[in-house]
């Protein structure tokens, strides 16, 4: 009787060990950032920034200060007033379409808002640019991008701002001029 008893309950219990060891989390989700949202026109306040994203948009061709920026695809045009919260931090910027990250750009140098620093109290205002593929609208994940604003480097368990934007209600334009990043809010 023991042993129509003991193999079952192994087998029970070599079968619960697989059903811990696949819903256990991996360390990509152990270790992930902590989002913050909210919407355009909203201050979102994570660990290190504040940020107001005020205006999203699609163009084909953007002048930022003296830089013009030309791609062959297309540039996700962000414009947004970002601050420090408590000290001297980098600003990183990003979307998630569909999964795929793609970066903010460092080919307008010092003229966007992600290609310095920000201190605490000390609010600045300008844009950031991300290039994208110039199918973006099509891809399945456009109606729901991620962007992602927060400290430069390793963010891990860290706080960081997310908006969802839905690319396909974007107008893409063939150009747009804006400032240079500047001191303050607009």
């Amino acid at each position: 009787m023991r042993t129509a008893v003991a193999v079952p309950a192994g087998l029970g219990l070599i079968a619960l060990a697989f059903g811990v060891a696949f819903s256990t989390p991996g360390d990509a989700q152990v270790e992930a950032s902590f989002a913050v949202t909210g919407g355009l026109g909203e201050q979102i306040v994570s660990e290190h920034l504040v940020a107001t994203v005020d205006e999203v948009g699609l163009v084909r061709e953007v002048e930022v200060g003296f830089w013009r920026g030309t791609t062959a695809g297309i540039w996700l045009l962000i414009d947004a007033t970002i601050d420090a919260r408590v000290e001297r931090t980098t600003v990183d910027v990003e979307v998630y379409v569909d999964g795929v990250r793609y970066s903010g750009t460092d080919r307008a140098g010092s003229a966007t808002i992600d290609a310095g620093v920000v201190d605490a109290g000390f609010p600045l205002t300008g844009s950031a640019l991300v290039e994208l593929p110039a199918d973006v609208t099509e891809l399945p994940g456009a109606r729901t991008a991620v962007l992602r604003i927060g400290t430069g480097g390793d963010q891990r368990l860290d706080s960081v701002i997310e908006l969802v934007i839905d690319l396909t209600a974007l107008e893409v334009r063939d150009s747009a001029e804006r400032e240079s990043v500047r001191d303050g809010v607009s």
